[in-house]
């Protein structure tokens, strides 16, 4: 016999009743309460913890039982295995430590492989328009603080656009457009946003040595953009959001945090051996040596070490670039190393 509390499921009322067993057979018996039950009839809840048992009937009533074990001695009587499978490998701790190891193993590589491969496949589905939005979002929260109006003049801007344009073997990439911003606290950059625009800051155009250096640069953020990088990059920094873009096309919860995310959101390496794959590409294309993108890097380098003991400000700026484009030296030796 083990006391048990039951509910009609007509109301709230509670009522205590004793459980008994026969083989295949459950009675519960109480103050005008009196079932004789099949155990083919009813439903028991699993063994879960310390958590009290239900036994649900097919008319909506229950019983709820928090003598786990007087309970466990019951389903014995009745013929019934006494704990679900789940409940077996909670009380063994072998089992559970497996069942923990396993878990591990699932987020991690979930981490690690599973959410950059949803979050490529993701990329491609968002809608063009869209990837537009989050580019003038971007825009529009940094314009007039972190980005500033660029100083150089109209002429030199379209000289560099004319130049950028030009570029032979750009046939069949998403739209773009470069834009040019004086940053003193982002310092010598230049970074894609998801929808294809491309940011040139006055300091890196001051740090380059010649035009080449500077497309050398925008070459490799090309090709970020081809391969839908910086909204791949976003929406992996954001699951929530690449969440509602794998399922519901809507990426309008990344807007609001779309600037943070893109300033602070480093490449993998594989990303930025790829863009500057297509950078050095597309430098040979044009008759430009892909060394040029190592001169620049360099420089980008050297700039940086110098910030960092001088002007604190100058060195966040300079170490932004660095936090977004790891893995410089390596990247530096390859361009190098296969110039030819």
């Amino acid at each position: 016999m083990v006391n048990a509390l039951y509910f009609d499921g007509h109301s709230a009322r509670q009522q205590s009743v004793t459980l008994h067993a026969q083989p295949g057979l459950i009675e519960v018996h109480g103050e005008g309460v009196h079932r004789d039950e099949l155990l083919s009839g009813v439903r028991i809840s699993s063994k879960i913890g310390n958590s009290p048992r239900r036994i649900y009937f097919a008319d909506g009533a229950h019983c709820e039982v928090a003598d786990l074990d007087g309970f466990e001695a019951l389903l014995s009587e009745m013929g019934m295995q006494p704990l679900s499978l789940l409940a077996r490998m909670e009380a063994n701790w072998r089992h559970a430590l497996a069942a923990t190891m396993l878990f591990v193993v699932f987020a991690v590589s979930s981490f690690y492989w599973g959410l950059p491969l949803a979050a490529s496949i993701a990329a491609n589905k968002v809608p063009p328009k869209l990837a537009l939005k989050i580019d003038a979002q971007f825009l529009k929260s940094l314009d007039g603080g972190m980005l500033l109006r660029s100083r150089l003049n109209r002429n030199r801007q379209r000289e560099l656009t004319s130049r950028f344009e030009s570029l032979r073997g750009l046939d069949g990439l998403p739209p773009h457009r470069l834009l040019f911003r004086n940053s003193p606290s982002i310092g010598a950059n230049a970074f894609a946003l998801p929808g294809g625009t491309i940011v040139l800051t006055d300091q890196l155009a001051d740090l380059a040595a010649n035009d080449e250096e500077i497309l050398a640069v925008l070459a490799h953020e090309l090709g970020h953009v081809a391969e839908h990088h910086p909204m791949r990059q976003l929406l992996q920094s954001s699951v929530v959001g690449l969440a509602m873009t794998w399922y519901l096309g809507d990426i309008s919860s990344l807007l609001a945090t779309t600037p943070t995310l893109l300033l602070e959101t480093s490449y993998s390496r594989d990303f930025e051996r790829r863009a500057d794959r297509f950078a050095a590409n597309t430098l040979r294309a044009n008759g430009i040596a892909p060394t040029r993108l190592a001169d620049i890097l360099e420089k980008l380098e050297a700039a940086h070490r110098n910030a960092k003991n001088g002007d604190e400000q100058e060195s966040s700026g300079m170490f932004r670039y660095f936090s977004t484009h790891p893995d410089t030296s390596e990247r530096i030796r390859d361009l190098r190393n296969n110039a030819s």
